[in-house]
């Protein structure tokens, strides 16, 4: 499970981005083949996404999937972003640890 503040953080920014775009939950719901209702979970900070659907939020706001987890005031301090981090892959399995390496792998070289 998510830090708390991790899920509201990443809800305030995929709503911030949506309504940039101009688009409603339901249309960006649409636009990733879910529930209207998840993308609200989302936003509230009462459920974090999966890889898979991070990468269709990106492509449906036509942004980096980067850019879902940046411009925060919470995640500006390094220090609190390592923190996060740390604590997200203490939560995770081996195959999705294995996944993140080479997903940091790929970003940072």
């Amino acid at each position: 499970m998510c830090s708390m503040s991790l899920k509201k953080d990443f809800g305030l920014r995929l709503k911030e981005l949506r309504n940039k775009k101009g688009i409603t939950q339901y249309q960006l719901a649409e636009l990733v083949d879910i529930d209207p209702k998840h993308i609200s979970h989302i936003e509230t900070g009462k459920s974090f996404p999966k890889a898979d659907l991070i990468e269709k939020l990106a492509k449906a706001l036509d942004i980096d999937y980067k850019n879902l987890f940046f411009n925060t005031e919470s995640t500006k301090n390094h220090k609190i972003l390592l923190n996060k981090i740390f604590e997200l892959l203490k939560q995770s399995n081996y195959e999705e640890l294995v996944i993140i390496y080479k997903l940091i792998k790929v970003f940072v070289s």
